[in-house]
């Protein structure tokens, strides 16, 4: 990766930032209003959803943590609903999650997060943008998960399907995806049918081979791995951002304060400083998951009061976190994963 001085940092946030407000936020919902026209909702600022003609919550929930624990039905249920009360209106989830609390080793645990998901969206399905994933290469492997996900979330219809965690040190076979066999014969077959509406892909540990995906067919979104330590190494700001803003994808970041290690040695920068940094730059929404709805209310707080930030302010937060970013970076191989996958740990 090319290094940068701060100088050409500085220019190329600039620039970044300047394709944020080109998005522009639409006004916070009231009160009295929701995305789906429902009352009783606090009001989150909204941006588009890349060419999907949809408007997203700038804070969104990806439903890992609680959500996706096995014996927490009750608690998942109660933080998605608290959601969407909250006025967010995207929900994230994908046919491998699913935990006993510390390990999601066992095929037993996959679609738990789904099924938690599921048993909101029996009743409250148009009220939000629902999206979920496939990690199996196939066209037969997607298309059962595709099966289960439909009875998990209790839904006939899936807003967006997406490949999940494509990666890179030549461990992704992209002509396999794009083969007769492939997940992306699934994927076409079930936007054709009807059954989903828009296709992505996702990953957090090489932008590389998601920029060919990206450059070789025109995905409606894309997921990355996105927060202050990400330039230090193999970046997704610089290698995968630009080419997605300028295909006007829906851009969806994860990993904002890298399962809460990014307050760690001694707190290295706060919740908001973390939110602050990735929603200046210019992506639709971030997905956060969540332990207890304290931890998403604060969030909604700083999603409420978000302000831009400047290039030097996100200069400042980058070195803060400069000498830890190996230990920020573990989803991208650069160390261990974390004992505990609980916290805002997408």
């Amino acid at each position: 990766m090319k290094p940068y001085t701060d100088n050409t940092r500085r220019e190329f946030l600039r620039k970044l930032i300047a394709s944020t407000s080109m998005m522009g936020l639409a006004p916070a919902l009231s009160s009295l209003q929701s995305c789906s026209g429902a009352t009783g909702k606090v009001g989150l600022p909204m941006r588009p959803f890349g060419n999907t003609g949809e408007m997203v919550s700038i804070y969104s929930l990806g439903a890992q943590a609680t959500v996706e624990q096995v014996g927490m039905k009750d608690q998942g249920i109660e933080i998605i609903n608290r959601c969407i009360d909250l006025g967010i209106n995207y929900i994230d989830t994908s046919a491998w999650y699913g935990m006993d609390g510390t390990s999601s080793e066992e095929d037993h645990l996959r679609g738990t997060s789904e099924r938690h998901v599921g048993e909101v969206m029996k009743t409250r399905r148009d009220e939000v943008f629902l999206a979920t994933k496939t990690h199996d290469r196939s066209y037969d492997g997607a298309m059962r998960h595709l099966e289960s996900s439909l009875k998990n979330l209790q839904t006939d219809k899936i807003d967006l399907w997406q490949i999940h965690n494509i990666k890179g040190g030549g461990n992704e076979d992209i002509e396999y995806i794009f083969s007769d066999d492939g997940v992306m014969k699934a994927l076409e077959k079930a936007r054709d049918e009807k059954i989903v509406r828009f296709l992505g892909i996702t990953g957090h540990v090489d932008p590389d081979p998601m920029k060919e995906l990206v450059d070789r067919y025109p995905f409606d979104t894309v997921l990355m791995a996105l927060n202050a330590a990400d330039k230090h190494y193999n970046s997704y700001i610089e290698k995968l951002l630009p080419t997605a803003v300028n295909k006007n994808m829906g851009i969806i970041g994860m990993k904002i304060p890298a399962r809460d290690r990014i307050f760690s040695h001694g707190g290295i920068i706060t919740m908001k400083e973390a939110m602050s940094y990735t929603l200046s730059l210019p992506i639709s929404t971030i997905i956060v998951g969540i332990d207890k709805i304290p931890e998403l209310e604060e969030n909604i707080r700083i999603a409420q009061e978000f302000e831009p930030l400047s290039a030097d302010e996100m200069l400042v937060i980058e070195d803060k976190v400069k000498s830890h970013h190996e230990h920020l970076l573990f989803y991208k191989g650069l160390s261990d994963w974390p004992e505990e996958w609980s916290g805002n740990n997408v």
